[in-house]
């Protein structure tokens, strides 16, 4: 990716309220039927949540951290502080298998807005919002 002229941006509003586009975590969970739970807790709890086991995370897999002190080390790369940027303004994104049908409706209607296809994106706009509440009932 080094070679591509890329960056980060707000998301455009679709109206007169400023976006909040959603943001998702990943997380570990120890299992109920972990024979080693006390352990696998203190893991978690005292190493995965160090700023070194979140930037050891980054560097191998290059998410950004959620713990703030590594996300500010992170930062340095331009994709990673255009990203923090934007989430700070984020809501969660709902864990509910319902969001298909918003991502179904959503990416066609983004994708046509961006593209240039909707003649008329505020339209398409308020058609996806139907459409998504039709879907979800």
């Amino acid at each position: 990716f080094k070679d591509l002229d890329l960056a980060v941006d707000p998301i455009p509003a679709p109206g007169d309220q400023p976006a909040q586009p959603f943001v998702g975590v990943q997380g570990f969970y120890v299992s109920a039927q972990s024979k080693n739970a006390l352990l696998a807790n203190d893991f978690l709890v005292n190493y995965m949540s160090t700023p070194e086991a979140q930037t050891a995370l980054f560097e191998a897999g290059g998410r950004p951290p959620a713990l703030v002190e590594a996300a500010d080390a992170a930062s340095e790369d331009p994709l990673v502080a255009g990203f923090r940027e934007v989430g700070a303004s984020a809501v969660p994104m709902p864990s509910i298998p319902e969001m298909g049908s918003v991502w179904s409706f959503w990416g066609v209607t983004e994708a046509s807005i961006i593209s240039g296809k909707a003649d008329d994106p505020v339209k398409a706009w308020n058609k996806m919002v139907s459409d998504i509440e039709g879907a979800l009932g």
